[in-house]
């Protein structure tokens, strides 16, 4: 709301370019629309629907129509990742003080996941899970493996020495943080953005992830207890008796779920049960051969279906593909190195879209921002690219879109 108040009173006149993905973003509007009105809970539904209109696209607007400089993505990015280290500071104090922040704010507004006693997460057969200002620990986990590659791409670009150190320093806290928060899907989606940046990013990137895997050895054969925390993360997530092995066999039995309760109604298959209805009201699941309602949806991909039915299942799918064929066409038609911030996004976004299958983190929490807010500068980043950078005439990203000056980075 800070954002639009300073964008309606700002003096500059705005341009009246389109707006990419504007056409996807208002079919999904309106299908949700219809959607909340066969909710089975409108309220929550109406809520959930104004909640993302604001948050995501409202601010996809403002930003898409006020950036005019690389120099301010950049900026965005490098704020992002120094809130995402102060994050990880706020960790430390999880795991050597045993106290979280979340303490500050009155009891009865914790998230928590032992009977309401403290905020601090502790599982069993992982011990102590670091969330930070995050609902979960998977979540925190999924900003992580977003920061990394974009953390890395400012090292490669960066030249203030001061702004370095603090790259540097959020860095090493970052890696610590993903590795304390004991997430088999951002370890294996850090892992696969790493992979990704090595062959797409042809510049000191390459360096320092060489250099991190030398550290990475060098740790695990100085301190063997992580490789052993590590293969027993593994080996208990193929042990179906333990419970991280149940919450990997859980994911199966609620896709499951999911599709026969939009099949088995010709208008839900169609729209759906209403947004955020899964998580107020649950839905019965088949588990080791009994029936459970359970509250969480550990599949986003499976959440937008049950929440909007196929056909929303399709648009929202169509809307964030798109983000990624926008930021690949920026990587492949800009010249070197300009292109790599789109690759950078490219890569960040994928590993987000991945995590969507492990949790529903699309809204719920703050790394569905982040993804939004990447969105926003990826668009923005084919509006301000350097002269030069043409799409085919058939795409519709030229026709709505213009070209700025470049501003020096």
């Amino acid at each position: 709301m800070t954002l639009l108040i300073l964008y309606l009173r700002r003096g500059e006149r705005e341009n009246h370019d389109a707006i990419p993905l504007k056409g996807l973003m208002l079919l999904h509007i309106g299908w949700t629309i219809c959607s909340t009105f066969y909710s089975l809970s409108v309220a929550t539904s109406a809520k959930q629907l104004i909640s993302q209109v604001l948050e995501y696209y409202l601010l996809y607007f403002l930003l898409v129509r006020t950036i005019t400089s690389v120099r301010t993505i950049h900026r965005i990015v490098f704020a992002m990742m120094m809130a995402i280290g102060v994050c990880c500071l706020f960790s430390l104090l999880e795991v050597y003080a045993t106290w979280s922040i979340l303490r500050i704010f009155p009891q009865k507004l914790w998230i928590t996941y032992n009977g309401g006693i403290d905020p601090i997460y502790i599982e069993w057969g992982r011990g102590l899970r670091v969330r930070s200002t995050f609902p979960h620990p998977i979540l925190f986990g999924d900003a992580l493996a977003m920061s990394i590659p974009l953390t890395l791409y400012l090292l490669s670009v960066w030249e203030r020495q001061y702004q370095r150190i603090l790259l540097w320093m959020s860095l090493g806290l970052m890696f610590w943080a993903i590795y304390k928060t004991s997430s088999r899907g951002p370890w294996i989606a850090t892992g696969m953005c790493s992979m990704l940046l090595f062959v797409l990013i042809r510049n000191e990137i390459r360096k320092y992830l060489l250099a991190i895997v030398v550290v990475t050895v060098v740790a695990l054969l100085a301190r063997p207890g992580i490789w052993s925390t590590i293969a027993g993360l593994y080996s208990a997530s193929t042990d179906p008796t333990s419970p991280v092995g149940s919450s990997y066999l859980y994911r199966d039995a609620l896709n499951q779920a999911v599709r026969n309760a939009v099949d088995k109604d010709p208008t839900r298959a169609l729209l759906g049960y209403g947004l955020g209805t899964f998580r107020e009201l649950g839905l019965d699941i088949t588990f080791f051969n009994s029936v459970h309602r359970w509250f969480t949806c550990d599949n986003n991909w499976a959440a937008f279906l049950y929440e909007t039915g196929y056909v929303g299942l399709m648009i929202i799918g169509a809307l964030l593909a798109r983000t990624l064929i926008i930021a690949f066409k920026n990587y492949r038609h800009l010249p070197a190195p300009d292109n790599y911030l789109s690759g950078v996004i490219f890569i960040a976004l994928g590993g987000f879209y991945f995590l969507l299958l492990s949790v529903a983190g699309y809204s719920w929490g703050q790394q569905g921002y982040m993804a939004w807010i990447l969105i926003s500068l990826v668009v923005s980043h084919s509006r301000v690219a350097p002269e030069g950078f043409e799409e085919s005439e058939d795409d519709d990203v030229e026709e709505s879109q213009s070209h700025y000056e470049l501003h020096a980075a």
